[in-house]
């Protein structure tokens, strides 16, 4: 049964998202160009994947309206919001771990208001401080918007981990501006953790980039893209989570079909850096 928006979920925070974090890229919803048809295979491959990375060993699940292309500015429509909220409520009756959620473009509310209604523990958030120029146009900075919204629904327990930078966005309205001082102004403006990227999915950040957050600020510091089985070993001591979505998915190929072999391969060398790294 679903939480009346008016019933507090918790006082005190969820736990962290943090070690891996397995996306869950979802087929295109109601009102996308990709719509299938039928929102029943919407749900059941979400299912699907969330099983396979929970049988897999990753620590929390980040839902994604990754099949939207080309993305839109909120609002989203209200079929599309009703199918996220029905994979939300599946993956978080299932999964044990931290289950999260973001929706693109920069559809920050509607996702904290999903989560709030499932019980979901964070939200991946671009543009949490300052402007930046998306694909879909200006998306501009939401913390105080969404931070109220939190308070009002009575989901504290939400954590928001801010994107720094995000991929597929141009920049160049805050060029005078360090990543570091993007990280501060995300941590005073009480984000509850930082995401550092690459310029586009499949490319991974720039370990300086993750150093600089680190620095700046003593929020966690997650990856957003590019983790392989070949690099991951590079960012294993840079960063508290790491976000991987494509390379458990078939050739690597954003939104293929997600492969249990690979996602294996990525999870035993990743345990094993993990541990290579505790023990130094």
């Amino acid at each position: 049964m679903m939480a009346k928006s008016d019933e507090p979920l918790s006082s005190a925070k969820s736990p962290p998202a943090e070690g891996l974090i397995s996306m869950i890229g979802l087929l295109p919803l109601p009102g996308s160009p990709g719509y299938g048809g039928d929102i029943n295979a919407i749900l059941e491959q979400a299912i699907h994947d969330a099983e396979v990375c929970q049988k897999n060993g990753t620590e929390a699940l980040l839902i994604e309206n990754s099949g939207d292309l080309p993305y839109i500015k909120p609002p989203l429509p209200a079929e599309a919001i009703g199918v996220v909220e029905a994979v939300a409520h599946a993956l978080r009756g299932r999964f044990p771990g931290p289950v999260g959620l973001q929706l693109l473009e920069a559809a920050n509310e509607q996702a904290m208001e999903v989560a709030a209604r499932t019980g979901l523990d964070f939200l991946r958030v671009e543009a949490y401080v300052f402007a930046h120029i998306g694909g879909a146009g200006l998306i501009e900075g939401c913390a105080g918007r969404l931070l109220r919204l939190r308070r009002k629904l009575r989901a504290d327990r939400i954590r928001v981990y801010a994107d720094i930078r995000k991929k597929h966005c141009s920049h160049a309205i805050t060029g005078d501006l360090p990543l570091e001082e993007h990280a501060r102004q995300a941590a005073f403006f009480q984000a509850d953790g930082l995401i550092i990227t690459g310029p586009r999915t499949g490319a991974p950040p720039m370990v300086e980039d993750l150093r600089s957050a680190a620095e700046a600020t003593r929020l966690p510091v997650l990856t957003g893209s590019g983790m392989t089985t070949e690099n991951i070993g590079r960012f294993i001591d840079h960063a508290d989570g790491f976000i991987v979505g494509s390379t458990f998915r078939r050739d690597g190929a954003f939104l293929g079909e997600l492969e249990p072999e690979r996602h294996r391969s990525f999870r035993q060398a990743f345990q094993h850096l993990k541990s290579v790294s505790r023990d130094r």
